[in-house]
């Protein structure tokens, strides 16, 4: 290869490595002679010699719509910085050890533990020596690992504000799934904020992250003695399913009841929902738990806590205004 470009060994190299340390016409009179005698380069045998596979792992639940904007987030910026991004999937928390294991199997430049499901017990096991760890958006790492998450606490504090200038009396707040801990902590939030207002904020755990979920818990919501004035929901996903499960029972939605999400979703702007919900940054995210793998600097337990913005749709808006 190296004969056929008429260059040396550690050009060659320095081309499909580190291409910056070489002059656009060598890098082209390289990759030429690549493409006429099928040449490609071998990333097991780079890795060898640099200790870099250039993959990052992330261990991130099977389901989501939420998970898959992040991962997209994530596989784009890490392409822009020359680095693949490698899934360990599980599909409950039951499983999440499996994926655990799967990541022991493979030599990683990072890994992102991009779930609010893994136990406490699961994220001490991840304090060993090995890749540089960072838990995505997952409160319970605090203190633990190092940590990049939206301000969970702040978000649903802000989305009462909004919604209390309407004049609500009653309130509940739906979940997920009640250990994880981005519900822990949107729950604390909301029930602190409506407490400073007077009004108790009951949780209801849908039993999932996702739209079928919450349209069956709708179904409780709709079927009770009495219908709260506004309905927090921990994540878009399951307000999407709460939404069109009121819808079909007969409530008005926000005529009979103002409902919010969490997470800023693209489909919380359509037509259909146009949702007031708390927009996370998921870029800004994605950036900072990625400087916190690649850079030199060990962030040691450091956490980042990042704000997002409410976005206001129409489930907050009363019908005559």
């Amino acid at each position: 290869m190296a004969a056929e470009a008429g260059v040396s060994q550690a050009t060659v190299t320095r081309v499909f490595s580190s291409p910056g340390l070489v002059a656009p016409d060598t890098q082209q009179r390289v990759r030429d002679a690549a493409n006429r005698i099928g040449y490609v380069p071998n990333a097991i045998a780079r890795s060898l010699k640099s200790q870099r596979t250039d993959i990052v792992g992330a261990v991130v639940p099977t389901q989501g719509e939420y998970w898959q904007s992040v991962l997209t987030s994530f596989s784009r910026r890490l392409a822009e910085k020359g680095k693949q991004l490698l899934l360990f999937s599980f599909a409950d928390a039951d499983h999440v050890v499996d994926a655990l294991d799967a990541v022991e199997q493979y030599r990683l430049d990072g890994l992102v533990l991009a779930s609010s499901t893994i136990s406490q017990e699961h994220l001490v096991r991840m304090r060993r020596p090995g890749p540089r760890v960072v838990a995505f958006n997952q409160p319970t790492a605090t203190g633990l690992l190092p940590l990049v998450s939206v301000d969970n606490e702040a978000g649903t504090s802000a989305l009462v504000e909004h919604v209390a200038a309407q004049g609500v009396a009653t309130a509940m707040f739906v979940g997920g799934v009640a250990e994880a801990s981005t519900d822990q902590m949107r729950y604390r939030g909301a029930a602190k904020s409506l407490g400073d207002l007077g009004i108790a904020c009951p949780y209801i755990e849908a039993g999932a992250f996702t739209y079928d979920a919450g349209y069956k818990v709708a179904s409780q919501i709709s079927e009770g003695l009495e219908l709260p004035d506004f309905v927090m929901v921990g994540s878009d996903e399951v307000a999407f399913g709460v939404i069109d499960g009121l819808r079909t029972a007969g409530v008005s939605v926000p005529g009979d009841v103002l409902v919010t999400g969490f997470d800023g979703l693209p489909q919380a702007s359509w037509a259909g929902y146009d949702l007031t919900t708390l927009v996370q940054p998921i870029d800004v995210l994605v950036d900072e738990a990625i400087a916190m793998l690649l850079d030199t600097e060990d962030p040691g337990e450091r956490s980042q806590i990042i704000p997002g913005t409410v976005y206001e749709g129409r489930t907050t808006r009363r019908i005559n205004d």
